[in-house]
C-alpha cells in the first residue's frame, strides 16, 4: 500500500521502514519516535476499528503495562482521516514457537535451558495478569502474539484486537485461533460471543503447555476408539491427553507426563482441561502462583547440566525424550577453553600424562597370589587342665577297684555261707564297672571340645581370609587401570576427531540444513495448522524431523500428506550445498570437541594421583593386616592347644591340626568395569564371583552375594549375605 503523510495530532510522523504485514494492515518503525511503531489499516477495516481504538486510547491502556503493545495515539492523514494508531516498539524479540519448539530454540534461543523456559512461562502469565486487571480479554490467543526476549522478558502484540470495554459500549475480539479457543466456543461464530477471563484461561493454560512441554499440544494424541478424532473435535469433547482420568486418548511416544511436574502446576491442567471447571479454570495470577513454585522446584540433572526438572519427579523428562528422539533439547553454547602447560600438549594425544610414572608406583606394590591364615603359636607347653587330671585319675583307678570286687565275691562263696560279704563284693564290683564307664565317657568328652575347638578355630580362618582388605587393594588398583584406560580412549579419540567429523561432514551439513527449514510456514498442499500442531506434538517441528522418522504416525497425516511432506523435504534438500572447505562454525566445533577430550583428559589426571594415593593405603593397611594378630583367633588357637594338652595327657592320640586352603587372589583385571554392572532385578551393583576376591556362593542357587543389613528380627541391624537374585531366590549365609 501506498503511505500517505501521518499524523498525530499536529505532529508529522516521519514513517522509516516496514517491519510487519498482515490481513488488517502493515506496520511501520517511527524516525522521529523512537522506540514506537505505526499500525495503519487497510482501508476496508479503517471504519470498524476507529471507534475500538479511539476507547482504548482514552482508557490509557498503554500507561497501564510496558508490555503490551496497545494503542497508544490514534493516527490519521493530513484530511484528519483515521488510519491507525501509534503503539510501543517491540524490538529484538521472537515469537514464542520459536522458544518452545526444539530446532527453533536452537537457532533464535541457544542459550535457552530448561530454567528460562520456566521463567518464560512465568511472565507469560504475569502479562496475561495485567491485561486481565485493565479489563481487557485478549480473546485470539495464538503463538504469534506472544513475544519472547532473550532475557525472558514477554510482550504482547496485536491488542488492538483484545475484548475491551468502554462504559456500556463493548467491543469483542471476533477471531480466534481453534487450537486455542475453549471447548463451549469450538465451532460457533465468534462475532457476537462476549469473551470471559475465563475463555482466556483455557488458551493460556494451552499456550503454557506447549511451552513447559516442548510444543506438545495438550489436546494432540492418539485416539482408541473408532472413527475421526481432529484436534478441534478432540478439545470440544474434553479429551485432555494427559490426564488422569479417562479421555479415550493417550499422549504420543517419548512425551512428558503431568508427574515430571510439581503437583500443583498437574492439578492446574488437569483443572483448565477438564469439563467440571468451564467457568472456573486458573486464573492468570493462579498460573503466576504455582509458575514461582516450580521455578523454585527445579534442580539440575545429573546426567546432563542444562536439563533442569521438579524435584518430585521420578526421572530427568528431557533425558528420557532425547533418548526416544535421538536429539538434544537444549544446547551448550558456551566453548570450553582450556589452559595447557607448555609442554603438556600433544597434537595427536591432547593432554599428555606421564603413564609410565603412575604404573610404576602401582606395580611397585606386590599383591599375593592367595591369602593364607595360619594358626597362631601358643608360648609354651600347655599343663592338662585338672578336670583331664581327675578324669586321668578315674580312668586308672577303675580297673583295680573293679579287681577287687571279684576276688572279695569268689573268697565269699568258698568261706562263708552268710550273704554279706557277697553282697559286699558285688557292689564293689559294680562301682569299679561304674567309675570305668564313665571315665571312658567323660575322655570321649574331651575328644569332642576337641573337635568343636578345631571347627571354630577353621571357620575363624575361613572368615578372616574371606574379609581381608586385599579385596580394597584390587579395588583400588583396578580403578586406577581403568582410568588409564580410560585416558587411552580419550588420547585415541583426540586423534580421530577431525577424522571422524570428516566422515560424516556431509551428512552433518545436510541435517544441519533440513533442521533450517520449520514445518511450520512451509507452504506443503493439504498440510493446515491443525496438521502442524498434531505434528510438533510429536515431535516433527523441521525438514530434518520428517526425514528420518514416518510422520504418518500422526493422526491426520494419512498417505497424501505424507507424501506432500516428502516432496517438500526433496525440493528443500535440492537447495542443499556441500561446503567443501571448513566453515568457522565446523573448525570451532572440532576445537570445541578436542576442548572437552582435553578437560577430561586434565580431570583424569587429578583423579589417578588420588588413585595411586589411595592405592598405596589399602596396601599399607593389608600390609598391617597381615602382621597383626587377631584376639579371637588367639583365644580359639589357645583353646585347641589346651584341648591338644588335655588328650595327651589322658593317653589319648591327638587329632591332626585342622589345614584350611588358602584363598586365590584373581587377576585384577577380573575386577576392572565389572563393578559398574548392576543387578537388573534389584539395582544392587554385584560382584561376579569369578571377580572376587573371596567369592560369596549362594547356598540355593550358587549365583554371587551381595552383603545386606537386616531390618527386623532377633538379628536386626547385623550385616548377612543375601543372593545377588533376590527375591527370586531367598538364600542367605551369616557373616
Amino acid at each position: 500500500m501506498t503511505m500517505a503523510k501521518l499524523f498525530v495530532g499536529s505532529q508529522e510522523l516521519h514513517i522509516d521502514k516496514r517491519i510487519g504485514r498482515g490481513g488488517e494492515g502493515e506496520v511501520f518503525s517511527i524516525s522521529n519516535m523512537p522506540g514506537f511503531a505505526v499500525k495503519a489499516y487497510l482501508p476496508a477495516i479503517v471504519a470498524e476499528r476507529e471507534k475500538k481504538i479511539q476507547a482504548m486510547v482514552s482508557a490509557r491502556l498503554a500507561d497501564n503495562t510496558s508490555t503490551v503493545a496497545f494503542p497508544h495515539q490514534m493516527v490519521v492523514d493530513g484530511r484528519g482521516t483515521f488510519v491507525g494508531f501509534v503503539m510501543r516498539l517491540v524490538e529484538k524479540h521472537k515469537e514464542i514457537h520459536e522458544l518452545q519448539t526444539p530446532s527453533s530454540r536452537q537457532k533464535y534461543f541457544p542459550k535457552a535451558d530448561y530454567t528460562f523456559i520456566v521463567r518464560v512461562a512465568l511472565n507469560i502469565a504475569r502479562v496475561f495478569a495485567q491485561i486481565h486487571a485493565t479489563g481487557c480479554v485478549v480473546g485470539d490467543i495464538n503463538q504469534r502474539g506472544i513475544l519472547v526476549s532473550p532475557t525472558a522478558t514477554v510482550a504482547l502484540i496485536d491488542a488492538d484486537s483484545f475484548q475491551v470495554s468502554d462504559g456500556s459500549q463493548r467491543y469483542l475480539c471476533v477471531v480466534g485461533v481453534p487450537e486455542y479457543t475453549p471447548p463451549e466456543l469450538q465451532g460457533k461464530s465468534l462475532k457476537a460471543i462476549v469473551r470471559t477471563t475465563d475463555h482466556d484461561a483455557f488458551g493460556l493454560a494451552v499456550c503454557l503447555f506447549q511451552l513447559l512441554c516442548m510444543d506438545r499440544h495438550p489436546f494432540s494424541g492418539q485416539f482408541t476408539g473408532h472413527g475421526d478424532m481432529p484436534l478441534e473435535k478432540a478439545i470440544a469433547d474434553y479429551r485432555f491427553v494427559y490426564s488422569s482420568r479417562n479421555t479415550g486418548m493417550f499422549p504420543p511416544p517419548g512425551t512428558v507426563r503431568l508427574d515430571d511436574f510439581t503437583p500443583k502446576i498437574a492439578q492446574l491442567f488437569e483443572t483448565a482441561f477438564s469439563p467440571n471447571h468451564v467457568g472456573q479454570r486458573p486464573s492468570a495470577s493462579i498460573w503466576v502462583e504455582a509458575l514461582g513454585e516450580l521455578e523454585s522446584a527445579l534442580r539440575v540433572c545429573s546426567q546432563n547440566k542444562l536439563h533442569h526438572y521438579a524435584r518430585n519427579a521420578k526421572e530427568c523428562p528431557w533425558c528420557r525424550m532425547e533418548k526416544a528422539f535421538r536429539r538434544p533439547l537444549f544446547l551448550d553454547p558456551g566453548f570450553i577453553n582450556v589452559d595447557v602447560p607448555p609442554g603438556r600438549l600433544d597434537p595427536a594425544v591432547g593432554f599428555v600424562l606421564d603413564l609410565s610414572a603412575f604404573l610404576s608406583a602401582i606395580n611397585v606394590v606386590t599383591i599375593p597370589s592367595c591369602i593364607s591364615v595360619a594358626i597362631p603359636p601358643v608360648a609354651g607347653a600347655l599343663a592338662p587342665s585338672q578336670a583331664a587330671k581327675e578324669v586321668l585319675s578315674q580312668k586308672r583307678l577303675a580297673p583295680l577297684v573293679k579287681i577287687a570286687g571279684g576276688a572279695l565275691l569268689f573268697g565269699a562263696a568258698y568261706a562263708f555261707a552268710s550273704d554279706v560279704p557277697g553282697i559286699v563284693a558285688l557292689g564293689t564290683a559294680a562301682f569299679g564297672g561304674w567309675l570305668l564307664f564313665r571315665s571312658s565317657s567323660q575322655v570321649d568328652g574331651f575328644l569332642a571340645e576337641y573337635r568343636k575347638a578345631a571347627g571354630a578355630l577353621s571357620s575363624r580362618i575361613e572368615s578372616l581370609q574371606r574379609s581381608s582388605p586385599i579385596v580394597q587393594v584390587l579395588r583400588k588398583k583396578a580403578e586406577a587401570l581403568d582410568v588409564i584406560d580410560e585416558y587411552k580412549q580419550l588420547a585415541s579419540a583426540f586423534g580421530n576427531v577431525r577424522n571422524e567429523y570428516e566422515k560424516h561432514r556431509q551428512q552433518k551439513q545436510m541435517e544441519g540444513h533440513l533442521s533450517q527449514f520449520p514445518i511450520r510456514g512451509a507452504r506443503i498442499p493439504k498440510v493446515n495448522s491443525g496438521d502442524i500442531v498434531q505434528l510438533a506434538s510429536y515431535g516433527f517441528t523441521t525438514a530434518f524431523d520428517a526425514k528420518r522418522r514416518n510422520v504418518q504416525q500422526v493422526y491426520g497425516i494419512g498417505p497424501v500428506k505424507a507424501s506432500n511432506i516428502a516432496a517438500w523435504i526433496r525440493s528443500v534438500e535440492a537447495k542443499f550445498q556441500f561446503h567443501s572447505t571448513y566453515t568457522p562454525e565446523e573448525l570451532r566445533q572440532i576445537q570445541k570437541e578436542q576442548n572437552e577430550i582435553i578437560t577430561k583428559q586434565q580431570g583424569l589426571e587429578e583423579r589417578l594421583k588420588k588413585l595411586v594415593g589411595e592405592f598405596r593405603q589399602e596396601a599399607q593397611r593389608f600390609e598391617r593386616w597381615q602382621s597383626g594378630r587377631d584376639p579371637e583367633l588367639t583365644r580359639l588357637a589357645q583353646q585347641l592347644t589346651q584341648a591338644e594338652a588335655d588328650l595327651s595327657h589322658l593317653e589319648m592320640a591327638v587329632p591332626s591340626r585342622p589345614n584350611v586352603a588358602p584363598l586365590s587372589v584373581p587377576p585384577v583385571s577380573t575386577l576392572q568395569r565389572s563393578r559398574q554392572s548392576p543387578n537388573p532385578v534389584t539395582g544392587v551393583q554385584v560382584i561376579s564371583p569369578s571377580a572376587q576376591p573371596h567369592a560369596v556362593t549362594c547356598p540355593r542357587c550358587g549365583s554371587g552375594m551381595v552383603r545386606r543389613t537386616a531390618r527386623r528380627g532377633s538379628r536386626a541391624g547385623r550385616s548377612f549375605w543375601g543372593c545377588s537374585r533376590y527375591p527370586t531366590c531367598k538364600g542367605t549365609r551369616q557373616i
